[in-house]
């Protein structure tokens, strides 16, 4: 059976992705939960689940992961009278239950009066080592006394209240998530908030294009793509301009606010998502949501190729939200060098892909400076006349690759420029011929002499 076991790097990385160190915000009167203390007995869990009240295992849920000797020993310990932990539920809209914490408990204890595992396979004890006469016999196997026992144990049940605060709530659900592999914030919004929103996450975090540009084969197991998915949504739906951290609540406000999206509302999100992917995989390629990394003293810059930068990654699919296909594809090259500059020569953005990246201030002023720069090529139809196409930035690199002005050797094309020979306010043109290229930041350096000149 599959577990979700991931190396200490894995696990680190996905802690990167997903962190959000803003506190939340919510105010004092509304700081609490509502909580009832509550007996269940397993025959009572067992009719809850049959008559769909007891949302055991949501299909978007974490696997069961608990092996036969586990689920065995469990059962083995209801007829020693060992004490069992206590179950957490959350209370539905509906006045349904959702496991939170105690899922494998519960799930192997009704598997065991089912007769099979959630897999189908029969469920037969093995391994116990006191009630050994008990090894291989299904719940059917038992004397009446052993059945009834398990039958009438109670589980000692802690409700969450469908009143309590719903960010409040979520913080709370993280706190109770103790397992060996514990939940991340994305499978545990995945448990508590069912509906056609999740489903259609669900469906989008298996796009072929998605997973071929983050390509984290963990981070779709773990249920990052659709936490990432739907931090796309809520940008793009309510904007960067309403943006209030931290990006948790954010986003689970946008997935509570339309829960039960409705037919056409499903479409138009999947439309959205699918031009703006396309088109971020037309224009950055195998880089999307990479941040370069220019070298120091000479050495060659780098892309950040193994770790995705969700600063970057919200910038890139929310900024062709309102373009067309035609505006971006026509200045692809050019939006592609307008961000490879940013993150090289603008210090600000720089940081503002780094540090605090959840902050209110920090987003919205990452998010008016790339759209600004987006603004500036596709809005601008004298743009593309004055600005070199990569072509010739390619051709010049492979005749040349020195630096026209400090004679030094480039080692990266992503580090270079094309710069006017004769400059193009002084009417030079902009081909080949009146082109050479040059280090970024001598470029700049030549630059800002002229302004102040």
């Amino acid at each position: 059976m599959e577990e979700n076991y991931l190396t200490h790097e894995e696990e680190l990385e996905i802690d990167a992705v997903i962190e959000d160190d803003v506190e939340l915000d919510v105010e004092a009167g509304q700081r609490k939960i509502i909580w009832q203390a509550k007996d269940f007995s397993i025959r009572e869990f067992l009719t809850m689940k049959n008559d769909g009240e007891l949302i055991l295992q949501p299909i978007y849920q974490r696997n069961y992961v608990a092996t036969d000797l586990i689920a065995s020993k469990l059962i083995e310990s209801i007829l020693l009278d060992v004490p069992i932990p206590v179950v957490y539920l959350a209370e539905e809209q509906d006045g349904s239950f959702s496991v939170i914490d105690g899922q494998q408990r519960l799930t192997s204890f009704l598997s065991f009066l089912e007769g099979k595992f959630p897999d189908s396979r029969p469920f037969k004890l093995s391994g116990l080592k006191v009630l050994s006469e008990l090894n291989r016999k299904l719940f059917v196997d038992l004397d009446s006394e052993h059945q009834k026992k398990i039958r009438s144990t109670t589980i000692h049940s802690i409700i969450i209240k469908k009143e309590s605060n719903p960010d409040i709530k979520f913080e709370i659900f993280e706190r109770l998530n103790t397992g060996s592999t514990k939940l991340n914030e994305d499978e545990i919004r995945n448990t508590v908030y069912r509906g056609n929103y999740i489903e259609l996450l669900a469906e989008l975090s298996d796009n072929s294009v998605f997973h071929g540009l983050v390509k984290k084969d963990n981070f779709k197991k773990r249920m990052i793509y659709r936490g990432m998915i739907l931090r796309f949504f809520a940008l793009s739906e309510k904007s960067y301009i309403n943006y209030k951290s931290s990006m948790k609540q954010f986003s689970n406000k946008e997935l509570r606010d339309n829960r039960e999206l409705s037919p056409n509302k499903v479409k138009e999100y999947k439309a959205r998502f699918e031009h703006c992917l396309d088109l971020v995989k037309v224009v950055f390629g195998d880089m999307a949501f990479r941040r370069y990394m220019p070298g120091d003293n000479g050495a060659p810059g780098k892309w950040g190729e193994t770790q995705i930068n969700m600063a970057l990654y919200d910038v890139q699919m929310v900024g062709f939200v309102n373009y067309s296909k035609n505006d971006v594809l026509a200045k692809a090259d050019l939006i592609r060098e307008g961000l490879l500059d940013l993150m090289i020569n603008n210090q600000q953005f720089k940081e503002q892909i780094t540090w605090q990246t959840s902050d209110t201030d920090v987003l919205k002023k990452r998010f008016r400076t790339y759209m600004d720069m987006l603004e500036s090529i596709i809005g601008d139809p004298q743009y593309s006349q004055r600005t070199f196409p990569y072509s010739v930035k390619e051709e010049l690199f492979k005749n040349n690759p020195y630096c026209a002005i400090s004679k030094q050797k480039i080692l990266a094309i992503e580090d270079s420029e094309v710069d006017h020979i004769v400059p193009y306010s002084k009417g030079g043109k902009t081909e080949i011929l009146n082109a050479q290229l040059v280090l970024r930041y001598f470029n700049r350096a030549k630059s800002d002499k002229m302004s102040e000149q």
